[in-house]
């Protein structure tokens, strides 16, 4: 059964980039089982060998990718989008939001572009022609139709509210027809198709944020280096915090110039004892409050090994003492794909889901919290050095006290 469930991981990550930890091959195998109800691992595994079985394969990527995202998420990074400098001459800017679940991120570029490059002008030109992708069909599906509930509306005031989306019966919002008009949809697979997608000139803009952590370095390197590639000259590329990456001096590609502007460091693991030091480092800066130099210490980390869960944590934290609880919550959110058992990051993200005024995830998440103590034990010498800074027992007791006393 192992076996089989490393065979099912090790298709995802051919077909779609998708590396799924050895850790979570329990939510695999209850995905494959969603899937293919009825069916053994191994007999999923040879069903989705079957050339004429492709929608398997596509329903199982819907399954396992995460589709949570909300609009204006990382408001912070956003912001810092030079629109103006982006564009270049009468026509739009051209921006491709790439791994764009549901398609909020890539309307919240068409809403920033044309508050930045048409303000008050709803006679004007399109500012922006934004193109979303994504792996996954029912992500793509539901971008398409446009329709968001509370939690995805929620970094938008009143003011936005009215003017880019319509309320609907039952607590629902409809993008509206003018942000509609400057966003287009369409299935892309970053581990195995053109860039630019097929029929695209470049890009002024391309933005594809917490997407690399889930694959490979080489992987992700290579993503990296084609997503530059389809970047008009002198365009931006906007990558996650959350992929390890960082603002760096990019050497001009191929036929470019000047350079792209990036978010960009090369990947590669460090010695364990550099590991080290650095995590212990980017500890002490937060706990004496100095989050720039933690975050410092944790991008280096992140640069190195995009699936270090414990740099993904003090991340987590130190945007938690920022007052930043939803990118907070998404870092928090990395931790646990790459380690579920990680229960200190659990109760974490609980907090932060508190601070963001989600209770109901927030419990989730607790009751997650106290299964993993329970299951590992008292004592734990993976996370040595996050385990010295806290009680287990008061985990324990927060978490209880947090769920009502349940046990």
């Amino acid at each position: 059964m192992t076996d089989a469930l490393t065979g099912i991981a090790e298709l995802l990550t051919r077909e779609a980039g998708i590396v799924v930890p050895a850790a979570r091959h329990d939510a695999l195998r209850a995905a494959a089982g969603r899937v293919m109800p009825g069916l053994d691992p191994g007999a999923a595994l040879r069903a989705l060998g079957d050339p004429g079985q492709r929608t398997l394969v596509d329903r199982l990527i819907d399954e396992v990718t995460v589709q949570e995202t909300a609009f204006l998420r990382d408001r912070g990074q956003l912001d810092r989008i030079p629109w103006s400098g982006l564009r270049r001459g009468p026509g739009p800017v051209r921006a491709w939001s790439a791994g764009c679940a549901t398609g909020e991120e890539a309307f919240s570029l068409a809403l920033l572009a044309a508050e930045a490059l048409a303000p008050g002008r709803p006679g004007a030109p399109p500012p922006a022609d934004v193109l979303g992708t994504d792996v996954s069909a029912a992500a793509i599906a539901a971008a398409c139709a446009g329709r968001y509930a509370e939690r995805a509306v929620r970094n938008l005031d009143a003011a936005r509210r009215r003017r880019w989306l319509q309320a609907q019966p039952g607590g629902t919002y409809l993008v509206a027809g003018q942000l509609r008009s400057l966003v287009r949809f369409r299935r892309h697979n970053l581990a195995r198709d053109p860039f630019p997608p097929p029929g695209e000139a470049g890009f002024d803009l391309i933005v594809c944020r917490n997407v690399l952590i889930y694959f490979r370095r080489s992987l992700a390197e290579r993503v990296t280096r084609r997503l530059e590639l389809a970047l008009r000259p002198g365009g931006t590329l906007v990558l996650g915090a959350a992929d390890g990456l960082q603002r760096a001096a990019a050497g001009p590609a191929p036929g470019q110039s000047p350079p792209p502007r990036c978010l960009r460091r090369p990947l590669g693991r460090p010695a364990a004892a550099v590991r080290r030091q650095r995590l212990a480092a980017a500890l002490d800066a937060a706990g004496r409050g100095d989050r720039s130099g933690a975050l410092t210490q944790v991008t280096m980390l992140l640069a190195d090994d995009p699936l270090d869960a414990e740099a993904h944590f003090v991340r987590g934290i130190v945007l938690l003492d920022a007052g930043q609880p939803a990118a907070a919550v998404t870092a928090l959110r990395g931790v646990l794909y790459t380690d579920p058992t990680f229960a200190l990051a659990a109760f974490t993200l609980g907090r932060a889901y508190d601070a963001a005024g989600d209770r109901r995830a927030g419990q989730r998440a607790y009751a997650r919290a106290l299964r993993a103590l329970q299951a590992s034990g008292p004592v734990s010498d993976r996370h040595e050095a996050l385990l010295q800074q806290v009680d287990v027992g008061d985990i324990v007791a927060a978490c209880r006290a947090r769920l009502g006393g349940q046990p």
